[in-house]
């Protein structure tokens, strides 16, 4: 089954190293700032404080939205640690002669994707806890 994969040594692409670095951070902030511009929406019309939400359904909405971020940041946080793996097996590969650079700065910035990633993730799953948790209009 070992020709099926993909070698090692191929360059990881600019889009996937973006991506991996970028997608659970962004799926962060669109979470927090889709799901509060709703619930604010349904529980302030006019500035004027609600008990509970003109339309119930506000809470599944920031639940799907949660969710949906939720699997964007699993998939980013999933790249961007590919990439890492990835990354780190080219630079052990490479002669101590090897003066590129190149590995050497794709895979540090796949590791603090990583890390940032991860940490992100983190955020995602605690909001997520937290809008199962706290009702939309308190």
């Amino acid at each position: 089954m070992q020709a099926n994969r993909a070698p090692v040594d191929a360059p990881i692409s600019a889009l996937a190293l973006t991506v991996g670095v970028l997608a659970a951070p962004a799926a962060w902030l669109l979470q927090i700032c889709a799901g509060e511009t709703l619930v604010a929406h349904a529980c302030f019309p006019q500035d004027m404080p609600l008990r509970i939400p003109l339309d119930p359904a506000v809470r599944w909405s920031v639940i799907g939205i949660s969710a949906a971020m939720l699997v964007v940041g699993l998939l980013g946080t999933w790249l961007a640690w590919r990439n890492w793996r990835l990354l780190t097996q080219t630079r052990r590969r490479r002669t101590a002669e090897s003066t590129e650079t190149k590995v050497e700065g794709e895979a540090f910035v796949a590791r603090v994707g990583f890390m940032a990633s991860v940490l992100f993730l983190f955020a995602l799953v605690a909001t997520d806890i937290a809008t199962g948790l706290v009702s939309a209009c308190t």
